[in-house]
């Protein structure tokens, strides 16, 4: 929303509406109204710190509505993290937050073992409908499994440090913070299908 109002003062655009939830996009502006349905959702940090970019210039005055519409094609088409980045990412954090539940250097190593086992399997979940609620407990289900399989073969320390810390990643922390932040400035539908669906997930 903040987004569109910083575009919409660039642009000399005096009368602009805008309500943004997690599925839809409503906007309205010198007349004209526009709905947008949004089907797949993710968080690209590079793509949002190209967009804030993008609506500051175009506040500025920096950028004609044709530079902009360039540029965030442009953002649109950027990828996101490597499927192998994502991989050492997943499996660093969830070995880290093991430590921090008492686990020691074997759990750490299994931890982060299964880390890489559980963010190979979560891609296959984004096309499908409920795609992000199948992830997380396929995800979790799979943490707790491997966790407490590989305990029985090789005792390697907490299981349980080891299925929190595999669990830890899963959390939508981010979809609950900008929930709080929604409700705080007065959006309630909007922060109120955030936590809803954060505390679905974490559910």
């Amino acid at each position: 929303e903040e987004t569109a109002q910083r575009m919409a003062k660039g642009l000399n655009i005096e009368y602009v509406n805008i309500a943004a939830l997690p599925t839809t996009v409503f906007l309205e502006a010198d007349g004209r109204a526009c709905v947008r349905r949004i089907s797949r959702r993710g968080t690209n940090s590079q793509r949002i710190a190209m967009v804030n970019e993008i609506s500051r210039r175009i506040e500025r005055g920096e950028m004609t509505p044709d530079m902009a519409k360039a540029e965030l094609e442009r953002a649109r088409r950027m990828p996101g993290f490597s499927q192998r980045t994502m991989l050492i990412a997943y499996a660093l954090a969830a070995a880290s937050f093991c430590l921090l539940f008492g686990g020691g250097a074997g759990t750490f190593a299994v931890t982060f073992v299964i880390g890489l086992l559980v963010q190979a399997v979560l891609p296959l979940f984004a096309q499908i409908p409920m795609g992000a609620l199948f992830a997380n407990f396929v995800g979790g289900l799979m943490t707790a499994i491997l966790a407490q399989g590989i305990h029985a073969l090789i005792p390697y320390g907490s299981a349980n440090a080891a299925i929190i810390g595999g669990i830890m990643p899963l959390l939508s922390g981010l979809a609950m913070t900008t929930a709080v932040r929604d409700t705080v400035y007065g959006d309630l539908i909007s922060g109120m299908t955030r936590a809803l669906e954060a505390l679905l997930l974490a559910v």
